[in-house]
């Protein structure tokens, strides 16, 4: 019957690096023993897919190095083990998953426990990889046009009355698991105010390769100058791993035009009134 390893923790549950093809890195796990007990555990490594949350039996994206010696825990204590990150020089720049199990040893027959190997372990270490191309430059980047982004207002809105919308879809053009950021910044054209700032992604959805996300932006708040001048939007956008940017930019022309036809009308309502007004005098006189 399968068995968790219980009554202890593990250190960080994550582990993200980012390093080139030709280098290495190193890492570290740390269990402890919250239990009253001694505990036998021996770690294993597997490559892994987090957005099914399965295990991938393919060695060849395995890149961790450890002993995979088996090790006693005593009751509140801890054990940290040192591991290497070496991808196999044949692995495409991208994002890759490993993750470190820890199994519990049966004291009587000495024979493994394995976990549910289906999902995530809570006694597991994800470590994740980005590896970039050879890079003489720095900052490292993974790629200037790491998205396809498109960026369009969709609502111009109506000054104090109806807020203004602004729509992006942001596809990952890359084989990196990216984690949209960025902002949406609004100002009129002459930037007679401090912008209106709107943060995207708030919710840190994670793109894998080709995967999109989409969002509608609402910016309630108005000026008198956006009436005269208009408003500019400016999108900046990132991929959650370098400082790469891409910018995105739209304009709406200025508001006059939506108040000409009710001042117009407001025009005509006042001549009419007037109009009215002088015909009864002429009938009193």
């Amino acid at each position: 019957m399968p068995a968790n390893v219980h009554a202890d923790t593990v250190t960080p549950s994550i582990y993200e690096a980012t390093i080139t093809q030709s280098k290495q890195s190193t890492g570290k796990v740390t269990f402890k023993n919250e239990g009253s007990t001694p505990i036998v555990i021996s770690p294993k490594t597997s490559a892994y897919d987090p957005k099914t949350l399965q295990l991938i039996s393919d060695e060849k994206k395995l890149f961790l190095v450890l002993d995979k010696e088996t090790y006693t825990v005593q009751p509140n204590d801890s054990l940290i083990l040192n591991y290497e990150i070496k991808p196999p020089s044949n692995l495409a720049p991208g994002t890759y998953f490993n993750l470190i199990i820890l199994q519990k040893i049966s004291s009587t027959d000495a024979t493994v426990q394995k976990n549910q190997l289906g999902t995530v372990d809570t006694l597991s270490q994800l470590v994740t990889i980005h590896i970039l191309e050879d890079q003489t430059t720095f900052p490292l980047q993974i790629k200037s046009d790491f998205a396809q982004i498109s960026f369009e207002i969709i609502e111009p809105g109506v000054p104090f009355l109806k807020p203004m919308s602004i729509k992006y879809i942001y596809q990952n053009n890359t084989n990196y698991v990216l984690q949209p950021q960025g902002e949406i910044q609004m100002f009129d054209t002459k930037s007679s105010y401090s912008p209106e700032y709107r943060q995207i992604n708030v919710t840190g959805t994670k793109l894998y390769p080709g995967d999109t996300i989409e969002e509608t932006v609402e910016i309630k708040k108005w000026h008198f100058s956006d009436i005269l001048f208009g408003r500019k939007v400016v999108g900046r956008f990132y991929n959650g791993i370098d400082q790469s940017t891409i910018i995105k930019e739209a304009t709406q022309n200025s508001y006059i035009a939506y108040l000409a036809v009710p001042l117009a009308v407001l025009i005509l309502v006042i001549a009419f009134t007037r109009s009215i007004l002088a015909d009864r005098k002429k009938t009193k006189d």
